[in-house]
Parts: C-alpha cells; sequence; structure tokens
C-alpha cells in the first residue's frame, strides 16, 4: 500500500522546476544559429539606409541585450554570437553607439563590460539593473537614460519579451528565446 500511495502522491506534486528545467529539450546548436540569422535578417540594411536618413548632428545608438543575444548562453557560454557581433562592428564603424543593456543586476557591471570586450564587441555604454527592479522596467529605463543623453535608439535587438516592453526605440529584432 505504501508503494502505491507515494506513487499517487507523485502525481499530485507538480515538477520542481528544476525537473522541468532538465526535461526542456533545448534544438540543435545549428537549428538555434539559423534561428539567430533569420531574427536578424534586415538589420544590417535597415541600419544601412536609417545611417543615409540621419540629419545633421544626430546621435544614432543601437542596443543590444547580453544573455543569449550577444553572448551565448547555452551552446556556447560567455562567447559572441557572430552575427550580433558583426552587427555591432558594422553599427561602430559607421560612428553609431553601441550600448548594451541587460537584466543582470548592478553588481556585475565591470564582469559583463570584460565578457563583451574579451568577446570583441565595441562597448559604449553598459545599462544593467537595479537590485530589486523589474527587468522590464530596468530595460525601459535603460533605453530612456540613452534618450535623455541624446541618442536616437535606431535599433534594439534581444530575446526575452522583456527587452521590447516600452518605447525608446525605432526598429527590434527579436531572436530565438529557448
Amino acid at each position: 500500500i505504501l508503494p502505491l500511495a507515494l506513487t499517487c502522491l507523485a502525481l499530485l506534486v507538480p515538477a520542481s522546476p528544476a525537473t522541468a528545467q532538465q526535461t526542456h529539450k533545448l534544438p540543435s546548436e545549428a537549428t538555434w544559429l539559423s534561428d539567430v540569422h533569420d531574427g536578424m535578417v534586415g538589420s544590417r540594411a535597415f541600419l544601412s539606409g536609417r545611417i543615409s536618413g540621419a540629419s545633421s548632428g544626430e546621435k544614432l545608438a543601437v542596443n543590444l541585450d547580453i544573455d543569449n543575444t550577444s553572448l551565448a548562453s547555452h551552446y556556447a557560454p560567455r562567447q559572441p554570437v557572430l552575427v550580433v557581433r558583426r552587427f555591432a562592428h558594422y553599427a561602430h564603424k559607421h560612428d553609431i553607439a553601441v550600448f548594451f543593456n541587460t537584466g543582470r543586476d548592478d553588481g556585475q557591471a565591470a564582469k559583463m563590460r570584460t565578457l563583451l570586450r574579451n568577446a570583441g564587441f565595441p562597448v559604449d555604454r553598459l545599462c544593467t539593473r537595479h537590485v530589486g527592479e523589474d527587468v522590464a522596467a530596468s530595460k525601459q529605463r535603460c533605453r530612456q537614460s540613452f534618450v535623455d543623453d541624446g541618442f536616437t535608439i535606431v535599433v534594439n535587438v534581444g530575446n526575452r519579451s522583456t527587452d521590447f516592453v516600452g518605447s525608446n526605440y525605432e526598429r527590434a529584432f527579436k531572436l530565438p528565446s529557448y
């Protein structure tokens, strides 16, 4: 009776998040890279058009998320997501500021700046989440701070819905979120 009771109890108790996460299967790295590429399609063309249409003295910027957008999280931790890095270099080469906006908290800012630079990214600014701050609110606050400093965010790249809540950018490019 006891094993049967434990089996029945196990059916009533939901799986722990760790168990659910362990059973979640990620797509292959090739699929992820293909999906990332698809998410960035048109980004360089949009940026090129925006550069040629910029008014004199307009300060343009791109805003990039970090985890699983600029730096890989699952397949090659801390390594650059190459299509995003190429995009950042294209922007930087054309005098467009490259800003990073992360849900990581303020205590990790120096570490994230180092990781980005070691991965070959130009880093003009980095904005982090204040301890206790909601991620979506933090992302919006960071973009607003860039705008308040006189920049027009022409492209916003991220992989989660929180990267796109609010406004303060002209065009979004959404990467896969697994």
